[in-house]
């Protein structure tokens, strides 16, 4: 009786790797968006997010950006919301909303913000402002220093959208949204493969993060699989830190 028992969670075992792998397969993640017409650019993405890319955790909406006016100046305006899964949301519930206003000319950010909210407990909303010429950032009425160039996750995920990765191989970017100034540092590998007879070129985005002037054992390595469009569509984004690893798989364009 033990033994079947086994066998049995063994071949539990096998089919949540088999589901995991085609998940994550990009050929079968452009099979599902072409179900619902031609994948198009400028447009909102719904994601679905899982802890060690099986157990499905939460839902995410990036939402495509808006030209705005933000205390006089011309910006791009990047949202996302992200908030636990059903099955989750039956022991815990938690949402996040981020805004980004972003200079459209340097694609740097002006100002972000992270608002969480969790049932039963006060909210929290955390604010920065940028000032990229010198070099500071404002959040929770204290300055600190930062680099050139530096990013928050939206504007970072924004840049990397409108880059062209055929003309680059390697690229590196500032970010900072807790005091602290992080590194992306990322190599980029050109891929193509064919789905229902047409071909599609990827992007595959190997990277790490890392904090500055700190230990360097200490990273976050992060995967991101590019489909090449008027601006690139994330497909999938895989995020490996603390012994996790959170994958979230592009579901629906809109």
């Amino acid at each position: 009786m033990k033994k079947i028992w086994l066998i049995i969670a063994i071949l539990l075992v096998l089919i949540v790797i088999a589901r995991y792998r085609d998940n994550n397969d990009p050929a079968l993640i452009i099979s599902g968006l072409l179900c619902n017409g031609e994948i198009r650019g400028n447009a909102a993405l719904d994601y679905r997010i899982n802890l060690f890319s099986v157990f499905p955790a939460g839902e995410a909406e990036f939402r495509d950006k808006k030209e705005e006016i933000f205390e006089n100046k011309k910006v791009y305006h990047l949202s996302a919301d992200a908030g636990t899964g059903k099955f989750v949301s039956r022991f815990f519930k938690a949402r996040v909303v981020l805004d980004s206003y972003v200079d459209p000319q340097s694609n740097n950010p002006l100002f972000f913000s992270q608002k969480v909210f969790v049932p039963g407990k006060p909210d929290i909303n955390k604010e920065i402002r940028y000032d990229q010429k010198q070099k500071i950032m404002l959040i929770s009425g204290s300055s600190r220093e930062i680099l050139a160039d530096t990013q928050d996750p939206l504007s970072a995920m924004f840049n990397i959208r409108t880059m062209d990765f055929s003309k680059i191989k390697e690229f590196e970017m500032n970010i900072n949204t807790n005091q602290k100034n992080y590194l992306l540092s990322a190599r980029v590998c050109p891929k193509e493969i064919t789905v229902a007879g047409k071909k599609y070129q990827l992007f595959i985005i190997d990277g790490e993060i890392k904090r500055r002037n700190k230990n360097p054992y200490h990273k976050t390595k992060l995967k991101i699989t590019l489909l090449k469009q008027k601006e690139n569509i994330p497909l999938s984004v895989k995020v490996f830190s603390s012994g996790m690893l959170i994958n979230a798989k592009l579901v629906e364009v809109r």
